[in-house]
């Protein structure tokens, strides 16, 4: 099953696919500073443009280009920064 999802004002959006117990998406971010919050750990990928990730233990953006990736723990608030329009691949485990 397909969902389309759309967050912070539609400057980001995503396309989930979800069946059983496998669930990813493909999404596109807008130029920004966006704030989530993880039910799962979610691994992303950028695939296009680059998208920083706030490191809490050394206080400074770690920032990912196209086929680096990045993991998010379970449970977690984090916060990305992006500076030009980029797209990723998240899975969900």
């Amino acid at each position: 099953m397909y969902k389309l999802r759309k967050y912070h004002g539609n400057r980001v959006q995503s396309l989930t696919y979800e069946k059983d117990r496998t669930s990813a998406s493909v999404g596109i971010m807008g130029v920004g500073e966006y704030e989530f919050g993880s039910l799962a750990r979610e691994t992303y990928t950028v695939t296009s443009g680059k998208i920083s990730l706030w490191n809490n233990k050394t206080e400074k953006w770690d920032s990912y280009v196209p086929f680096s990736s990045f993991l998010i723990p379970e449970n977690e608030n984090y916060k990305l920064k992006v500076d030009e329009i980029s797209t990723y691949l998240c899975v969900y485990h």
